[in-house]
């Protein structure tokens, strides 16, 4: 979401019209879920996905109309009979799609897209609109309890900011229906020792949505010419390697340091985070060994439960970059609650 909001607000500052379109409903097997969403203009796609194929080209097309009509719509598509024969894909799936235009002399949800995007990169917030549209009409709403945009009724603020959410949904409010998505900064993962392994995981946790930090001891092992789209850090000690870093429940640790010693002292400290993943790898041997120490430090059952070691997906990794496969496969399964199937993992 943060890039396109990025974009749409770049479309806007240079004079031209940019659509929104965004799932909102998937049924059988159509490509991609709630919350998948695209940019496109009047000449075409700028950025994102709603799935590819023809279905995306209707979107897209359905993006060019709103930017030229002003107008926001709702667009059903149907994966069935020739769409889905033509598509190459199994036939059964549906989709509707939120199509919402912003046009540069339309100021207010010009001007929300752009405080959208200051909270993607920041605080977050939550987008609502009602639904279906009649137009381009937003709300933002901040953990605090404020608001920008659309005036909601204050029983539908209340519902909307209490309802759980992970990224998209469907909410009813009384009679109306709202669609609310959560627009945050993406998941950190912060990988922990910058070695042969580091360098494949940092490039394929990028690609897959993460804002990386890579920690080390060795300034020649943390540096942005080894790892060019990381934020890197030289930590004193492994001791206190998170102190600066504020964890919280959207990081990711990944342990991946030059010894047992080290890997230890920072799985402890790691455990006394609220992270929402900590991995460490090594050999079953190795687990064992430090968590005999975890055990003496007084370090419970539930604590080590938390943590995944061996690291990743069992898949037969051999070489850095299969396991950095196999370590944000695993990520990814718990970034999206899907637990990897017991026997991928044989640990």
């Amino acid at each position: 979401m943060q890039e396109l909001l990025r974009l749409l607000c770049s479309e806007l500052a240079a004079g031209r019209p940019a659509a929104l379109a965004t799932v909102v409903f998937q049924a059988g097997s159509a490509p991609r879920g709630a919350g998948s969403r695209l940019l496109a203009g009047k000449n075409g796609l700028l950025g994102g996905t709603t799935g590819g194929g023809l279905a995306e080209a209707r979107v897209i097309e359905a993006c060019a109309e709103a930017c030229g009509d002003r107008k926001a719509r709702v667009l059903d598509i149907a994966m069935d009979g020739t769409l889905a024969a033509r598509s190459e894909m199994i036939c059964g799936g549906q989709v509707r799609v939120l199509i919402e235009p912003f046009l540069p002399d339309a100021p207010a949800p010009a001007a929300l897209a752009a405080q959208a995007l200051h909270a993607a990169e920041g605080e977050g917030c939550r987008i609502v609109r009602p639904y279906p549209p009649s137009r381009t009409a937003w709300t933002l709403l901040f953990d605090g309890g404020t608001s920008a945009g659309e005036d909601l009724p204050a029983q539908a603020r209340e519902a909307l900011l209490a309802a759980p959410l992970d990224e998209a949904a469907l909410i009813p409010c009384g009679d109306t229906m709202y669609f609310c998505e959560s627009c945050r900064p993406p998941e950190r993962m912060i990988i922990v020792g910058g070695g042969h392994v580091s360098k494949p995981t940092a490039a394929v946790a990028g690609l897959t949505g993460f804002a990386v930090h890579v920690l080390d001891d060795r300034p020649e092992y943390a540096n942005t010419s080894r790892f060019p789209n990381a934020v890197t850090h030289v930590t004193p000690e492994y001791a206190h390697c998170f102190d600066e870093l504020r964890i919280t429940p959207r990081d990711f640790i990944v342990i991946v340091t030059r010894g047992h010693l080290f890997d230890g002292v920072t799985v402890a400290q790691a455990l006394k985070t609220p992270a929402r993943y900590i991995g460490m790898i090594g050999s079953t041997r190795k687990k064992q060994q430090i968590y005999a120490n975890l055990r003496e430090s007084g370090f419970t059952e539930e604590d080590l439960a938390r943590i995944h070691a061996p690291i990743g997906l069992d898949i037969g990794a051999e070489t850095p970059e299969e396991i950095a496969v196999s370590i944000l496969a695993e990520c990814i399964a718990v970034r999206r609650n899907a637990p990897a199937p017991v026997e991928w993992r044989k640990k």
